[in-house]
């Protein structure tokens, strides 16, 4: 057994002077242990050349590529172990995990169920096969599968983790609940364990014992870019102090930078001054707002001309934390964002039209289309009955490849194309005075979601059936965003029911409106 703890220096040096192969893909092994995916999967490479036929080395391949997000690439690698070495179960099992996370689950149960014909009481396979057959809608099957697991494996902590999971979709809360905490006793420090409970308690509305779970979403995903502080800068403690300036560091998504530069108002209201460093396409938009932080790009994070001594950092999503939001105490609800005036007068014009204007954006971030929140986004096709609604102008304020989209549904030519929306520097400035000038937006849950309620616009959500903690397990309205209704899949997968409901109260809506009338700024 490979001692991974060991400095590998030594042992890159002997791999470097003998070349061995076998040396090679052992010390891909420990770079993966340590974490190091992007350092394993060049050595993997290395590896391939030496004995292109090995099928454990494509595998490991895989899973260093899986480590990484990069899971079309992981499939080809374990197709080829499964190609080399016909019945191989635990190729098998990574290529249905690679499958699952870019939503494919019927394809990832086929490959699954395969090892498990081989191996029938294989851990990780009955885990990943609870994961698929969840993922399809089959609860029942997933919890028979995820137990069985755990009663072969009782100190294995992905199965009592992935059942938590289950029986959470399943609406049984208490025992989700149980079974998270089991894998926490199990193992003190999963990062994944603490994540997935801290979700179950967003869900069950218990927000003040989520919040220090929550803190955990640092230790995942070796593929996800890490906060990059001032060198020397301390982190903040929490004390309010008007002698340091406090700088929130963005993080994740645009969504959710969108979503949490609110709390800059609180700090204000404590008498601190802030600095919001964030992506550089939000800089624009939130210098804008009256939020009272100085605004810059991420990038200047890490600028060494800062003042770390009199100054202080903390992760932008750690600040709900800090003030123990609740359900029913989050800040600035109604909006907090603005948008430029003479954009507003620009696209006025651009967006005139009768009866009751509705911008529309039905896909987000591809990249964050994998894992739990595979299928976020529906296809356009789905949103075929809103068409059918009597005096609706549509719009589209739909970016990126989705786009393309609108040559293909029968009903594109209903849908008004704005080619003139910035994709630059400037996006969130046309598209803050694009929604100022719309009557509503329906979209799926995206940045543009984000930035319609951080501006007090009408907008309806529609959600996946088990969708981002923050939008919780039920209910139609959001305690983040007062001007944010929200339309649920009954089933996962079914956008057909979301959008049948949604084309409903649309048509109440556009009775409300005159017939004549056409799009007019929001104040």
């Amino acid at each position: 057994m490979t001692d991974i703890s060991r400095s590998s220096e030594p042992f890159e040096a002997l791999v470097r002077d003998t070349g061995s192969p076998e040396r090679l893909h052992e010390l891909a092994g420990m770079k993966l242990a340590r974490g190091d995916a992007a350092g394993a999967i060049d050595l993997y490479r290395q590896c391939i050349t030496f004995a292109p036929h090995n099928a454990a080395i494509h595998n490991n391949f895989g899973v260093a590529l899986l480590k990484a997000g990069r899971f079309s690439e992981a499939i080809c690698a374990f197709e080829t172990a499964g190609a080399l070495q016909p019945g191989y179960v635990r190729a098998l099992v990574n290529l249905g995990k690679a499958l699952r996370e870019l939503g494919r689950p019927s394809e990832s149960l086929i490959r699954l169920r395969e090892a498990l014909d081989i191996e029938p009481d294989y851990v990780p396979a009955l885990i990943n096969l609870g994961d698929a057959c969840a993922a399809l809608g089959d609860l029942a099957a997933a919890e028979r599968a995820l137990e069985r697991a755990a009663e072969l494996a009782p100190k294995q902590v992905e199965a009592h983790m992935t059942l938590g999971i289950v029986r959470l979709q399943a609406g049984r809360a208490a025992p989700a609940l149980e079974s998270l905490r089991t894998a926490i006793d199990l193992s003190p420090e999963h990062a994944d364990a603490h994540s997935n409970l801290a979700h179950a308690l967003f869900c069950a509305g218990d927000w003040q014992a989520a919040w220090p779970h929550f803190e955990y979403r640092f230790r995942r995903s070796a593929h996800r870019a890490g906060l990059k502080a001032p060198p020397g800068m301390p982190r903040w403690d929490g004390t309010a102090s008007t002698e340091i300036e406090l700088w929130l560091l963005g993080e994740q998504g645009l969504g959710d930078q969108l979503q949490f530069a609110r709390y800059a108002l609180l700090l204000r209201e404590r008498g601190m001054r802030c600095v919001i460093a964030c992506n550089p396409r939000l800089a624009k938009i939130f210098s804008l707002a009256p939020l009272g932080a100085r605004v810059v790009p991420a990038e200047a994070a890490a600028d060494s001309s800062v003042d770390a001594a009199a100054a202080r950092w903390v992760p932008l999503m750690s600040l709900p934390a800090w003030h123990a939001t609740r359900p029913d105490t989050v800040p600035a609800a109604g909006g907090y964002l603005a948008a430029d005036p003479r954009r507003i007068s620009a696209w006025r014009e651009r967006l005139s039209a009768p009866g009751l204007c509705v911008a529309l954006a039905w896909s987000g971030n591809p990249d964050a289309e994998t894992g739990r929140y595979a299928g976020r986004s529906p296809p356009l096709s789905a949103l075929a009955p809103l068409m059918r609604v009597p005096g609706v102008s549509f719009f589209s304020l739909q970016h990126g490849p989705a786009e393309e989209q609108i040559r293909k549904v029968p009903f594109g030519d209903s849908i008004r194309r704005l080619p003139g929306l910035d994709v630059g520097s400037d996006a969130f400035l046309d598209t803050a005075a694009a929604l100022k000038c719309v009557d509503l937006l329906v979209t799926s849950d995206s940045a543009i979601a984000h930035l319609a309620g951080a501006l007090g616009v009408p907008c309806w959500l529609c959600l996946m059936r088990e969708p981002d903690w923050r939008w919780m397990r039920s209910g139609d309205t959001t305690p983040w965003y007062s001007s944010v209704r929200l339309f649920r899949q009954p089933a996962p997968g079914d956008w057909q029911s979301v959008f049948r409901s949604a084309a409903a109260a649309l048509e109440l809506e556009a009775g409300r409106n005159p017939p004549a009338g056409q799009c007019a700024p929001r104040p």
